[in-house]
């Protein structure tokens, strides 16, 4: 993985980026910043530990830690998290070791959640023979690095897992809301621009096969009972999403030629009333007229503006 992110080329993330942020901000995430960093967190630590676990099976990426194994040094108290010197110690050493830390409890689940997927992909034999046989031993591929050259920019694609006849490439996305599939598709599908990484995998398939492969999610809850769905891309977010990745490959290029990175406007902006607000507005208006009848004119019905004394208002003037 680590050779994957050293590669000087675009990503999926790189141009949805230029697309849904501004230039300056793919160029922040890209080789081309001398500052760049990466974050590490929980979440993403999760999700790189069942990738691990699921679609390679193994371990080695990972040390589990063991609370018990680091009391405090004052009241001896098992640690409640990363929550002592001793326990972070051995935190920040895995992590220079180029590992993942968890604590055990955490390892625990992660082996429910993968344990879940695992039954939840027996279930598809028969619903979605396709799925389920790129997921057996021999009927497809994981996490396998793609580079093709694209216009004037290298490009760069790392798979969950293809399938061996390279017909359907499946995207596994762990997340600790609902993966019901119309609330997943709302709200990460759409949401967080997932359309877009398949219009991008499937054009880096297209240039490095031939082939223009169907492309699936399997999405699963973090949270117990860690449920499983998959959810397809409809044809026209399919080409929606391949007009925005060119756009945003041109746009790239355009940025890379001249040197110029924009960020946001530097001016108000003011962004448009959504339809479903005024819609929202509209509904209580006439509701509002159906229960109670046409308003008044407010307007007549107020008094000029007079100073009153303590007096006046207790004796009820107002």
């Amino acid at each position: 993985m680590s050779e994957y992110l050293g590669l000087e080329a675009a990503s999926a993330s790189i141009i949805k980026r230029i697309l849904g942020e501004c230039p300056r901000a793919a160029w922040s995430e890209s080789w081309l910043n001398p500052r760049r960093s990466v974050n590490n967190n929980g979440a993403s630590d999760r999700g790189t530990i069942c990738h691990a676990i699921l679609l390679e099976g193994s371990e080695d990426c990972l040390v589990a830690i063991d609370p018990r194994d680091h009391p405090a040094e004052k009241t001896g108290n098992v640690p409640d998290g990363w929550t002592n010197k001793s326990i972070r110690a051995a935190r920040d050493e895995a992590r220079a070791a180029g590992k993942i830390p968890i604590l055990l409890d955490d390892h625990a689940s992660i082996m429910n959640m993968v344990s879940a997927t695992w039954e939840f992909l027996q279930t598809v034999k028969d619903t979605e023979p396709a799925i389920w046989a790129m997921f057996q031993p021999d009927g497809g591929s994981s996490e396998e690095t793609v580079v093709w050259q694209d216009g004037q920019t290298l490009c760069k694609m790392r798979t969950d897992r293809w399938s061996a006849d390279r017909g359907v490439i499946c995207d596994y996305k762990t997340t600790e809301r609902s993966v019901e599939p119309s609330s997943w598709g709302r709200s990460q599908l759409i949401g967080m621009g997932y359309y877009l990484s398949a219009a991008w995998y499937r054009r880096g398939a297209m240039a490095a096969t031939g082939v223009q492969p169907d492309y699936v999610f399997l999405a699963q809850e973090v949270n117990p009972p860690y449920l499983c769905s998959l959810v397809g891309v409809e044809p026209a977010m399919l080409e929606a999403g391949a007009h925005m990745i060119e756009q945003g490959l041109m746009q790239w290029e355009r940025c890379v030629e001249s040197g110029q990175w924009p960020a946001y406007p530097n001016r108000v902006c003011y962004p448009e009333t959504p339809a479903y607000m005024l819609a929202q507005w509209e509904a209580a208006e006439i509701r509002e007229i159906e229960e109670h009848g046409m308003p008044a004119d407010r307007a007549k019905k107020e008094k000029p503006g007079q100073w009153l004394s303590r007096a006046e208002i207790e004796a009820g003037a107002i």
